[in-house]
């Protein structure tokens, strides 16, 4: 489970912003929250509320790029700069920008903690809190610094029990955890199979849209194959394109083998017309429909596995009603079972009247183009737990809306 995160000089956001799952006890008692074995209140779900270009995107992007540093940064090619973006102005636009993760394996917590620009990673540093008889244990498993004068890092290996040498093998532009589990290293193994349960639309471009579009094809494509040979997450989806009454009665996925080697897909919708089935080209189906079955993909995916969906702008193409439904399946515990979370961007601001203060983050960006953003209940007693978030936010009284 995702605990916090932390980024600074981040794409636009400049300062320190940290973005919460935590919670105390004086959030309700409801099933939006859960309790974790080591004992900590987190939410099920965040919301993360702001006008256009106001960095919600910039937000959602630290997790997944959180997980392509510690799971797939060793896959580059060594000598390929790092993929991210620091804060474009001002003085501080070539400073090193700063991650840091808290999250939850078997009770244990990690903090793991980045300072890094494009062509390095500065500093790396993981440390684990357990909990045995109550008693609270702190640890550094490792850190590295990189070291100017002799151009190579300082390596601790406290409690991480690397192998012998590890630490001249340490590259510029992948983390330690990542090249670690490639030498069968079995705590960074367990930490690599947490961060692959992270499931999002949003890479270092931007946010896959429309899921037809040029730039989108491939990811298209991944989706269709993964339906294709899950035949179980595929049958639960056509249910709920069903059930949110779409006028399809399923998805038909057919697979050809090509000469030349490709993969031909032929998807078709399926509809009931007069009591028999009919098929329609996907390319004809409407763009909430295609939008659907997209993230219906990821959403089903972590529901059942377990971990956090980080969905950008979940309300493209989608009536507010529909994505009300999409939030309820991570509330309800029997179809979240696993305790799955869910952070999501969105502009169908009804969601609000669905949540509570603990799980609204609002972001704006300053008179001087830095994103600010701030959890709801950080704002202090003007906002009560009875509040009608929705009729509040659209007047303008919590901030983060369009100044037109």
């Amino acid at each position: 489970m995702i605990h916090s995160l932390s980024c600074k000089n981040f794409y636009s956001f400049g300062e320190l912003t940290t973005l919460d799952f935590t919670i105390n006890d004086n959030a309700p008692k409801n099933n939006g929250y859960f309790t974790t074995g080591s004992g900590t209140r987190l939410s099920k779900v965040e919301a993360v509320i702001g006008p256009n270009a106001s960095g919600k995107t910039n937000l959602l992007r630290v997790l997944p790029f959180l997980k392509w540093l510690i799971v797939d940064s060793f896959n580059m090619n060594p000598e390929a700069p790092i993929l991210v973006q620091s804060f474009a102005f001002g003085p501080d636009k070539d400073k090193p920008i700063e991650l840091s993760v808290e999250f939850e394996i078997n009770d244990k917590i990690y903090e793991y903690d980045f300072i890094l620009n494009k062509q390095k990673i500065i500093s790396e540093k993981l440390e684990s809190t357990s909990f045995v008889k109550e008693k609270k244990a702190t640890k550094k498993l490792f850190s590295r610094t990189w070291n100017e004068t002799s151009a190579r890092y300082d390596f601790k290996d406290t409690n991480f029990d690397l192998p012998k040498g590890f630490e001249t093998a340490l590259r510029l532009n992948a983390g330690v955890v990542g090249s670690a589990a490639r030498l069968n290293h079995s705590e960074s193994k367990e930490i690599i199979s947490f961060w692959q349960m992270l499931e999002t639309n949003t890479v270092e471009g931007g946010s896959l849209r429309d899921p037809l579009s040029q730039a989108s094809v491939p990811h298209w494509f991944e989706v269709l194959m993964y339906y294709s040979d899950n035949d179980v997450l595929k049958k639960e989806a056509e249910k709920l394109l069903s059930r949110f009454d779409l006028g399809l009665d399923g998805i038909s996925i057919d697979k050809k083998q090509m000469g030349n080697g490709m993969m031909k897909i032929d998807v078709q919708g399926l509809h009931l017309f007069k009591g028999q089935k009919q098929q329609l080209p996907i390319q004809y189906e409407s763009a909430g429909t295609k939008q659907l079955f997209i993230l219906l993909k990821t959403i089903l995916k972590v529901l059942g596995q377990g971990g956090i969906a980080v969905l950008d702008e979940i309300d493209i193409n989608l009536h507010p009603e529909m994505v009300l439904a999409l939030f309820d399946l991570f509330i309800d515990p029997h179809t979240n079972a696993k305790n799955a979370q869910l952070l999501l961007s969105t502009h169908s601001h009804l969601i609000l009247s669905k949540l509570d203060k603990y799980q609204i983050i609002l972001v704006e960006k300053n008179e001087d183009g830095v994103s600010e953003s701030w959890r709801l209940d950080e704002m202090g007693s003007d906002v009560r737990a009875d509040d009608n978030y929705y009729a509040k936010y659209i007047a303008g009284a919590y901030g983060a809306v369009p100044k037109i």
